[in-house]
């Protein structure tokens, strides 16, 4: 789906044309629309951790459109590593998207009020904690 950006990506300020590709139902495909590049992972964060919640800022939401929760999609970038567990997550400044208008934009929440999420969150933290908890 189309996305405009109307809070932009950090250090992409001047993108606000992207594709959002679903990979499968824990990854997606980020790309921008006017060039090859960038394009970024993203993962579902419920996918890798239960605890996931914050309040979206009241500004953001008005920028976003968001009237109703269910039209939000939040996603978590995420920066590959080979093998795939030794890759790492943005849970700090997650990516919201409007499903109903085709707006998005990244939300940096503040790490005082949110001390639990970090800029790059190893994955491997969370798949060994799933494994943990599995056995």
């Amino acid at each position: 789906m189309h996305y405009h950006a109307v809070l932009p990506i950090l250090g992409f300020d001047e993108i606000r044309e992207f594709d959002l590709e679903p990979i499968d139902e824990t990854f997606f495909r980020l790309k921008n629309r006017e060039a090859d590049h960038p394009a970024f992972v993203l993962i579902h964060p419920a996918t890798v951790r239960d605890d996931y919640v914050f309040d979206l800022p009241e500004q953001a939401a008005e920028k976003l459109g968001l009237q109703r929760e269910e039209d939000a999609l939040v996603l978590n970038i995420m920066i590959v590593g080979t093998p795939l567990e030794e890759s790492f997550i943005n849970f700090l400044a997650p990516l919201v998207f409007n499903t109903a208008n085709g707006k998005m934009g990244q939300v940096v929440l503040d790490s005082a009020q949110y001390p639990d999420y970090g800029v790059a969150e190893p994955l491997k933290k969370y798949l060994e904690k799933r494994q943990k908890d599995a056995s």
